[in-house]
């Protein structure tokens, strides 16, 4: 048998709201063109989501997935079978602590191990994650989640809250400490404007993807909602059962409410960072940036692209108005209303005769009693 050692393996593991759930979109949608030209991109779905749960040997807001129950352990199988490169995303794998990393590591003895972590500037990742948490079951407000993010960060190194997923330093130095900094490369995400094929390219020189014709969809996978909406969509939130399973959530508020309904307008303008923040913004920025200097990482893009750039026809939630809100609640449930539900079903023959052969049969003897009154 041929030895497949030494072929490398590229964890691409976020930052989460950098691009990549269309990163994964359009890999999953070239699947079968990638293994054409001798690259795998394992398993059927989109992104590899329930292997990084079953790797962290955990669960998902309080949901244990049953498919994740070995499904690290098939991938590492389908992966060492594979005579070639290999490559695993999600962004959840980004905020692994470092014996989860090393774990990873060492279920792939041989191969050549490399991480790409793509990021996005702050100015526009604080609307973002604070909008992913809310469609995710989070109720805090965003003034709180701001106040909660800077009281957190406690320099490079800090991991606390979103800081786990979202302190590019601590991400590439916790990897970069099993794989090798020099193996940890940086993707930026160009600034708001770019061509939208500017991440794709620098994501496929990054990972060392065949030089193909792509097929790139047009339209986005995962669309912001505008202030309105998301601050709607919060007070939804709070008023849902506490022990509402997250299946049930995902189906019925993330996809149906939040992606499919909410997703339609932008009423209120975009979410963004409050001017009040904008220098505590810049100063996190310029540590996180200065510590990533620090690593020597290999960059492809920019690190410039990581200032922090801020909209500035951009809204906060605190100047919703509870017209706003209502006006956009009717929005919503006026469609639901004139929704069509399922028809009613039908009850079989048999048991319709038998019921109005009974009413036939209790009418006679209500008769019969009443002739028999005095």
């Amino acid at each position: 048998m041929p030895s497949h050692d030494g072929h490398p393996v590229t964890f691409h593991v976020g930052t989460p709201k950098s691009g990549t759930t269309s990163l994964q979109n359009i890999l999953a949608g070239n699947r079968a063109l990638l293994r054409s030209h001798g690259f795998l991109y394992p398993g059927e779905n989109q992104g590899h989501f329930i292997e990084a749960m079953s790797l962290r040997e955990g669960g998902f807001r309080g949901h244990e997935f049953e498919s994740a129950e070995g499904a690290w352990d098939r991938t590492v199988a389908e992966v060492l079978a594979h005579d070639g490169p290999t490559l695993l995303s999600h962004e959840i794998l980004g905020g692994s602590k470092r014996r989860i990393v090393q774990r990873a590591a060492d279920s792939l003895p041989g191969r050549r191990l490399r991480v790409v972590i793509t990021c996005r500037d702050l100015g526009r990742q604080f609307p973002a994650v604070w909008q992913e948490g809310v469609k995710n079951g989070d109720t805090v407000t965003y003034a709180d989640f701001l106040a909660e993010s800077f009281d957190g960060w406690d320099g490079p190194g800090a991991s606390a809250g979103m800081w786990r997923g979202q302190n590019l330093a601590s991400v590439a130095d916790r990897w970069g400490s099993v794989v090798g900094h020099d193996n940890v490369v940086i993707v930026t995400v160009p600034p708001s404007g770019a061509d939208k094929d500017v991440l794709w390219r620098r994501f496929v020189e990054a990972v060392g993807l065949p030089d193909v014709d792509y097929e790139i969809p047009d339209v986005p996978r995962n669309p912001s909602l505008g202030t309105v909406e998301t601050e709607l969509l919060r007070r939804v939130v709070a008023r849902l059962p506490e022990d509402l399973a997250w299946p049930t959530y995902s189906r019925q508020v993330k996809r149906r409410l939040a992606q499919k309904r909410l997703v339609k307008e932008k009423t209120g303008g975009s979410l963004s960072v409050p001017p009040a923040h904008h220098d505590d913004v810049r100063r996190v920025s310029a540590e996180m940036l200065e510590a990533i200097r620090g690593h020597g990482c290999p960059v492809v893009g920019d690190l410039a692209d990581l200032e922090p750039a801020f909209d500035p026809a951009g809204t906060s939630p605190d100047e919703v108005t509870d017209a706003q809100l209502l006006e956009r609640s009717l929005d919503v449930l006026v469609p639901l209303v004139l929704t069509e539900g399922p028809a009613p079903k039908r009850q079989p023959v048999t048991r319709r005769i038998a019921e109005q052969g009974a009413r036939k049969t209790g009418q006679k003897i209500t008769d019969r009693l009443k002739r028999m009154r005095p």
